[in-house]
C-alpha cells in the first residue's frame, strides 16, 4: 500500500492509538496524533483514516477530524471507533454511528467500530467519576435485566478486549 494514506487518531487511554498503529503498520501508512493533524499535512495524503474512543455516545474528536478534513485535499475519508463495548451489540453500534453521522456521511464514509475495552488507570478523573457513579446506580438498581447484568459486569474494572483481526474489514476497504 501507498504512503498516501495518513492514520489520525484521537486516544486517551491507548486502545485508539494501538488500532491506529496497527493499521498504519498494516497500510504502510504515516500515523499522527490529531494534536498535530492541520488541513495542510493532511493535504500530502489521498485517504485519511481517523480513529477516536466511543465516549458518551459520540466519536471523541471525529468533528475536530471531518472540520480538518473540509479544509484539506485529502480525497477519501474511513473513520474508525473504539469502545468498551463488544462488537456483537451491532443494534447500540449502529445507532452510535446515525447520532455522529449524517445519512450522506454514512454512505460516503466507510465506518468500523472495533472493541477494545476499559483502563481506570488511565481514564481522566471526571471520567472514572462518571463510570463510578454509573456503577453505583448499576449496582442499586432493583429489577435488573440480564443487559443490567452484563453491562454492570463489564464497566466492574480494568480490561482490554482489543484484537489486531479488528482492523481486518478496514485494511480491506483500504485496498
Amino acid at each position: 500500500m501507498s504512503k498516501k494514506i495518513l492514520v489520525i487518531y484521537k486516544s486517551v487511554t491507548g486502545f485508539t492509538k494501538e488500532y491506529a498503529e496497527w493499521i498504519a503498520q498494516e497500510t504502510d501508512a504515516a500515523l499522527m496524533d490529531i494534536k498535530k493533524a492541520t488541513p495542510k499535512n493532511m493535504s500530502d495524503f489521498d485517504t485519511i483514516v481517523f480513529g477516536g474512543r466511543m465516549h458518551a455516545g459520540t466519536v471523541d474528536g471525529l468533528k475536530t477530524a471531518k472540520k480538518l478534513l473540509s479544509q484539506s485535499h485529502a480525497s477519501h475519508f474511513l473513520i474508525f471507533a473504539t469502545g468498551a463495548m463488544p462488537n456483537e451489540a451491532k443494534a447500540t453500534i449502529e445507532k452510535m454511528w446515525h447520532s455522529n453521522l449524517t445519512s450522506e456521511e454514512l454512505s460516503k464514509f466507510p465506518h468500523f467500530y472495533m472493541q477494545a475495552g476499559l483502563c481506570y488507570e488511565k481514564m481522566p478523573f471526571l471520567d472514572r467519576m462518571m463510570m463510578k457513579a454509573f456503577r453505583s446506580m448499576m449496582k442499586r438498581k432493583k429489577a435488573k435485566t440480564e443487559a443490567d447484568r452484563q453491562m454492570a459486569q463489564a464497566i466492574a474494572g480494568s480490561y482490554d478486549i482489543s484484537s489486531k483481526e479488528y482492523i481486518v474489514p478496514l485494511i480491506a476497504a483500504l485496498k
